[in-house]
């Protein structure tokens, strides 16, 4: 994920944008701070220690600056952990540990193999592949179909920024033969079904870095959510997604649909100049299929043991493969397996995997922990005054309006700012509230983690969004207006589907 500062951005957006971005920059600059000393000067909430209270102003300090972003993001992160050191809420080991919780190391690693399958150029055939199925042909609906779709499933699995990037290269070559000039509302359709489909891509847990947020923070409560037990959450909100986003796509960008020269085997010619398949790219797909089966392993193995999750064998594997072990077992497996063993060229070099890393993401989780923890610490106070607040305000019969609220914020908010900022400030919030408003709070996780993943209306909202709108193909009023309709319509199906279906997998 690119972390870039408004000068950046700017030429990739309207002049109101920039506008928007400067006074919100400015304003929170000053706002953040503020909030700070405000929580510290006024009398503390009931309940609450003076410490407690200067967790608060972090807290509101951090989020603050998140949302504004008067500086990159992984900034802020960095100095709300010293800011918790410097204010006596916690010990340097204490708040600098959260950079080797296993999310971290996992995300390293798996970090390392999505590159790897970039850099030999796997990803790029596979994208290919994808295009020149039968059932694609040379229909143009067909075409936009299997864009939305094969980016949607690409970025489940790999980096969305790295997904965008292949999509978008394969569609602007493919305007360009065919002739669309900017303007095309087809070749609109096209640009803006790679962004949103490589936007929710959700499926698994490692297809974004706030899935990982959130299974970590639901694991620092103590709930585990295994691979296979996300795909069973998020698979049919993912489903029920992609098929609006087509209709949107048809009936509200109502894309022309050319008479194209574009015959059946177009797809098949493009790939073939990719020639045959290189030994980099066979040892990062070996590799990276390794990494799933393992990552699985722990959620498919009790099937066929007896005794299910208490057979010995089970509960070892459970224990010692974690998904971090593995991550950083097949990424090292990249530095040892040779692709020229004569030169000693092997499928990864350290300069070359530390280009790949998502630096600012690791930057960005490690704080939010570090954060979550401090808000729910029932020691300081503030997480027995959430508990009370919350519990006064929320009924069992009120459960469902709560969890369309954090639902509906975590989409509107992540709209205007980082998805995996959302992610973070929500995460907190949700770790301090859920219990006390008798919610399960790791399926209110997984609901937070796919709304934030539902962001489709502003280039600014996630990169590949931006990256779509740079192309120059897509127009920002049909991108507000198809991706706002679009980001409404998940608004009641990831509280209903989404949440619910959670609390029952999780249980």
């Amino acid at each position: 994920m690119s972390w870039q500062g408004l000068a950046e951005i700017a030429p990739r957006l309207s002049d109101i944008e920039v506008r928007f971005e400067k006074r919100k920059r400015f304003t929170g600059l000053w706002l953040g701070p503020s909030l700070f000393f405000l929580a510290v000067l006024v009398p503390p909430l009931q309940n609450v220690t003076p410490v407690g209270m200067r967790t608060l102003g972090i807290f509101l300090w951090t989020v603050t600056w998140w949302v504004a972003e008067p500086i990159p993001i992984p900034a802020t992160s960095l100095a709300s952990l010293a800011m918790l050191v410097l204010c006596g809420v916690l010990s340097v080991d204490a708040a600098f540990s959260t950079w080797s919780n296993w999310i971290c190391i996992f995300l390293l690693g798996a970090c390392i193999i999505g590159h790897a399958m970039g850099v030999h150029g796997l990803t790029r055939r596979i994208a290919y592949r994808m295009a020149s199925l039968r059932l694609v042909g040379g229909n143009p609906w067909r075409v936009l179909l299997m864009f939305g779709l094969g980016s949607a499933l690409m970025s489940s699995m790999l980096s969305h920024v790295v997904t965008t990037m292949i999509f978008i290269s394969i569609a602007a070559g493919l305007v360009k033969t065919l002739g669309f000039r900017q303007g095309s509302r087809y070749a609109e359709a096209l640009f803006l079904s790679i962004a949103w489909g490589s936007n929710m891509g959700v499926v698994t847990p490692v297809a974004a870095p706030t899935n990982l947020i959130a299974v970590g923070i639901a694991q620092s409560m103590g709930y585990r959510i295994g691979f296979l037990q996300w795909v069973a959450i998020c698979a049919p909100v993912f489903s029920i997604t992609l098929a609006a986003m087509f209709l949107v796509l048809r009936y509200v960008i109502k894309p022309e649909m050319p008479d194209w020269p574009l015959a059946a085997e177009f797809w098949a010619d493009e790939l073939k100049r990719l020639g045959p398949l290189a030994r980099g790219e066979k040892i990062a797909g070996c590799v990276f299929a390794t990494a799933m089966g393992l990552w699985i392993l722990p959620d498919v193995l009790p099937l066929f043991l007896q005794g299910g999750k208490q057979n010995p064998t089970s509960i070892w594997v459970t224990q010692h493969l974690d998904w971090s072990v593995t991550a950083i077992l097949m990424a090292t497996a990249l530095f040892l397996i040779p692709v020229d063993w004569k030169n000693r060229k092997f499928a990864m070099t350290w300069d070359e995997a530390v280009k790949g890393v998502e630096w600012g993401t690791l930057t960005l989780n490690a704080a939010a922990l570090g954060l979550g923890g401090a808000i729910a610490d029932k020691k300081l106070g503030l997480g027995q005054f959430f508990e009370q607040t919350i519990s006064a305000v929320v009924s069992p019969s009120s459960q469902f309006l709560f969890v369309l609220a954090v639902v509906a914020f975590t989409v509107i908010v992540g709209s205007v700012i980082s998805n995996i900022a959302i992610i973070a400030m929500v995460g907190a919030v949700v770790r301090a509230v859920a219990p006390a408003a008798g919610i399960n709070p790791a399926a209110l996780l997984v609901a937070a983690a796919i709304a934030a993943n539902m962001d489709f209306a502003l280039p600014i909202g996630t990169p590949p969004s931006a990256m779509v709108f740079a192309s120059g193909y897509v127009r920002i009023g049909s991108m507000v207006k198809g991706g706002a309709i679009l980001a409404l319509l998940s608004i009641p199906l990831v509280a209903v589907l989404g949440f619910y279906l959670g609390t029952w997998v999780l249980s």
